[in-house]
């Protein structure tokens, strides 16, 4: 199970950035990215040609559809943008995603009516952040809307924008934008709010009213924090092995890369040392995901070879095999090759798939079967297991190859803690394009997985829930520690 490809938050980001002036007819913009996304997805993604998925199909018509509708009434950059982004959330997909390079971006601006919501534990909405002459209290939670229930008026202004709303992950990501305007003009903005204060429901109108991006930015920090600690290893003083690893980037010589090599190469030389302490963390807070052989890597150095081998059993790939997506893993590959000490595995994995893509297009096939992974047929040295027991902590915003390093490390013996996991679909591994505009770009995946044990958009949720704040890692510790052994 390797992903290669890392995938972007395709928010906007906090900072106002100069108008790019190679645009300047964002309805014809809107027109051609939208159609060109349609024909990408048609022609490259897994889904249109998924017998299991008859339904892909009629949402990329259905998306396309409502963009040119859209466009008809498209005047600036915001309608183009949230037009285009609104497509891409349709899917409900984590690895299809539509973005704009900062650099490319006109500056929007930012509004609210004094205060911001965040979902609670309970899925209450309750206010968490107010200017001193804001209508409402902390703490006060939102009722409805115009007679819109609160989770549906979050639903409809949030969950469009992102997909996979039914997901804790996502409303406790997200949510705290609901009362921050920023020029979506397909979305109709509250006027009038219930609040129940103390138990007394309250009516007020909403007074929209400017806001700069840096306190937007301090403001949002009070909706949602990760922690995003430094990759490395460091031991208490009882022994307790904490591992953090808050990047599984796949990117050849990049940061995470080479963080990641020495901390293996470290687990690898000290194995004996690490397992026989009284417990060993893996810290995946802050993990966005990026390529699962990070994880498969550190599951060898800490479980061995022949355990890891022994769980490739599960899963099928199916590759939509176009040239297109070939072109993709053929560029990967040659980025491997020019960096020094890069995957001897993943070289091979690329090379193979290459291969056997091209091989399915030459016949005119709409997928190429990957083979089983070779390394479930090969005989390693068994290794003694661990001695300590071995705690896995997630955030809410592991997906993708965090949700894959999940998945092995539970199987091999993890106890999970922490906050409940995203999701993500069954299609995988990134192919990055730039649309007609030269504004906006698309993410979408090449590869399915056939018969995976977690189901499609399906979270994993922690034996041992954490209540508290998960950014206070003194904190998280101390109730690590204070879990029953088994």
């Amino acid at each position: 199970m390797i992903r290669t490809f890392a995938g972007l938050l395709c928010l906007l980001p906090l900072t106002a950035i100069a108008a790019t002036p190679t645009v300047t007819d964002w309805s014809t913009a809107l027109r051609k990215d939208a159609q060109a996304m349609h024909d990408d997805l048609a022609a490259n993604h897994p889904g249109p040609v998924d017998p299991l998925n008859p339904a892909f199909a009629k949402a990329n018509d259905r998306g396309l559809a409502t963009a040119l509708d859209r466009a008809k009434r498209t005047h600036d950059f915001a309608g183009y943008f949230y037009a285009m982004r609104a497509y891409a959330g349709s899917f409900d997909d984590g690895h299809l995603s539509f973005y704009v390079p900062a650099e490319d971006q006109p500056a929007l601006p930012w509004r609210w009516p004094g205060f911001l919501t965040a979902f609670d534990r309970k899925g209450a909405q309750r206010v968490v952040t107010r200017a001193g002459d804001a209508p409402v209290p902390l703490g006060a939670t939102l009722i409805s809307c115009e007679g819109k229930p609160a989770d549906r008026v979050a639903a409809d202004n949030i969950g469009g924008l992102f997909g996979r709303w039914q997901l804790r992950a996502q409303r406790v990501s997200h949510g705290g934008t609901l009362f921050l305007d920023h020029a979506n003009p397909w979305i109709s903005r509250p006027s009038r709010c219930d609040f129940d204060v103390n138990g007394r429901s309250i009516t007020i109108t909403l007074a929209w009213q400017p806001i700069d991006t840096h306190s937007v930015e301090q403001r949002l920090k009070s909706t949602y924090q990760r922690a995003h600690e430094p990759i490395g290893i460091r031991t208490w003083p009882d022994g307790t092995v904490w591992i953090t690893l808050s990047d599984f980037d796949g990117e050849p010589g990049g940061p995470a890369a080479k963080a990641l090599g020495p901390l293996i190469a470290r687990l690898r030389k000290e194995r004996d040392t690490f397992v026989s302490a009284p417990r060993i963390v893996l810290d995946l807070r802050g993990n966005n995901g990026g390529s699962s052989d990070w994880s498969r890597q550190i599951a060898e150095a800490i479980w061995g070879e022949a355990a890891v081998a022994a769980t490739d059993k599960e899963s099928i790939v199916d590759w939509r095999a176009s040239v297109v997506n070939i072109a993709s893993i053929r560029e990967f590959g040659d980025e491997l090759r020019k960096t020094p000490g890069s995957s001897k595995r993943m070289l091979q994995w690329a090379d193979e798939i290459v291969a056997g893509m091209s091989k399915a297009v030459t016949d005119g096939k709409p997928y190429w079967r990957a083979p089983p992974d070779v390394e479930a047929k090969t005989a390693h040295p068994s290794l003694p297991a661990p001695r300590a027991r071995i705690f896995m902590v997630t955030d809410s915003g592991c997906g993708s190859a965090c949700l894959d390093a999940a998945d092995l490390w539970l199987e091999l013996g993890a106890t999970h803690v922490g906050a409940e996991t995203s999701a993500d679909t069954l299609y995988m591994d990134i192919r990055r394009t730039t649309l007609p505009s030269g504004v906006g770009h698309l993410n979408a995946a090449m590869k399915v997985y056939r018969g995976r044990t977690r189901g499609n958009n399906v979270p994993l949720l922690p034996k041992y829930p954490y209540d508290g704040n998960l950014v206070d890692t003194a904190v998280l510790e101390h109730w690590i520690v204070s879990l029953p052994t088994p």
